[in-house]
């Protein structure tokens, strides 16, 4: 490891990024990881100053919720996340019914990843929305401004040049694909095009008069990130396509993906594989963010069972319910997970036999 530009531990307080071009520096400095040494004469190592810094929770709801009363049936809110006083929907019934997997077991994994990634594209969205640089604000936009309607986005082409194209696969999934001139039988994509990458998150903010562009990476407790792959297929492209801009990576993983355990955990200190992206990346230009979620894996695994459980739900399909069961002598009470009951059931006294009663939320 090339140890530059290497500070000592009072020095990474005040550590910045220097350019070198000219260029402006980075409205996201104080976010890229540092070289430092942590005692005088030892052993170089990188460290994250900060995290984004989102105080952000999840909230699941069923149907039956206060928040769905009046929604329309595919808009109804199942996962939603809360930071400071607003929500956000972050998985609908639309989003269940219309995905190209079932919601089910099975499907675990698929779950698992497309959950963490629009957790990960929120915080996101609000870190470059609302974060202050010296007093101001950047300005989201661009590409996806107030004109555009997600509702009609896909195979959108968001860009394209001689030999690359980007275009929205399912919004707000974008795909890179190459120009390679294989038709027919054989190759893998159409009209002469392969897809070579896919982004899990695209954001084009504009700070200080000038374009940046982040792309968004989420890893559920394994970053397998191939960093070839990174410039080869996704910046080398995309510089192609927007010359003008510049580009940031943000990984988006659990904290002990990324950041080394041990007694010196304050340090922050990055793992090996997290610091060889940054390393192939800086060359070119590119910066790097690592951002942690705020939920655990349980969390997730949580989230999981919740949203397989509407899924079945909504499909008619037998349950399996994980909630607080209330039992007294004339009433059965089971949640899922929500905050009105799954399921109620009343004791008539004279019969004996029990009934379901609608539900209605708490409130």
């Amino acid at each position: 490891m090339a140890h530059h530009n290497i500070l000592t531990g009072n020095e990474l307080s005040s550590a910045g990024l220097r350019v070198a071009d000219g260029s402006p520096p980075s409205p996201f400095a104080e976010f890229l990881p540092v070289q430092w040494a942590p005692s005088e004469g030892g052993e170089a190592i990188y460290s994250v100053k900060r995290n984004h810094g989102i105080s952000g929770a999840f909230k699941l709801h069923n149907l039956n919720d206060a928040i769905n009363d009046r929604l329309p049936p595919l808009e109804k809110v199942l996962l939603e996340y809360r930071i400071n006083e607003s929500g956000y929907p972050v998985v609908t019934v639309a989003d269940l019914l219309y995905s190209p997997y079932p919601w089910d077991t099975a499907a675990a994994g698929n779950i698992l990843g497309e959950v963490a990634e629009r957790i990960a594209r929120r915080i996101t969205k609000y870190f470059l929305k609302y974060r202050r640089i010296n007093g101001k604000r950047g300005k989201m936009g661009g590409i996806f401004d107030r004109r555009f309607d997600p509702k009609y986005s896909d195979d959108y082409i968001v860009a394209h040049s001689g030999e690359y194209l980007l275009k929205i696969q399912r919004y707000p999934n974008l795909i890179i694909l190459k120009q390679t001139g294989r038709t027919g039988e054989g190759a893998h994509g159409k009209f002469g095009y392969e897809n070579i990458k896919e982004l899990d998150g695209f954001f084009d903010y504009r700070y200080g008069g000038r374009r940046y562009i982040l792309v968004l990476e989420s890893k559920l407790e394994r970053v397998n990130v191939n960093c070839g792959d990174l410039v080869g297929n996704l910046f080398m492209p995309l510089r192609e396509l927007f010359p003008e801009a510049a580009f940031s990576y943000v990984l988006f993983t659990d904290r002990h993906s990324i950041i080394t355990r041990g007694t010196n955990e304050s340090y922050r200190q990055l793992k090996a594989l997290p610091v060889k992206i940054y390393e192939e990346l800086k060359p070119h230009g590119i910066d790097t963010l690592f951002f942690t979620f705020n939920e655990t894996r349980e969390d997730f695994e949580r989230i999981k069972d919740f949203l397989i459980t509407q899924y079945r739900s909504i499909r008619n399909l037998g349950v399996t319910l994980r909630g607080k069961t209330i039992i007294t002598d004339k009433e059965l009470t089971v949640f899922d997970g929500g905050e009105t009951p799954h399921i109620k059931l009343v004791k008539d006294v004279k019969t004996g036999f029990w009934r379901e009663v609608p539900m209605k939320h708490k409130s």
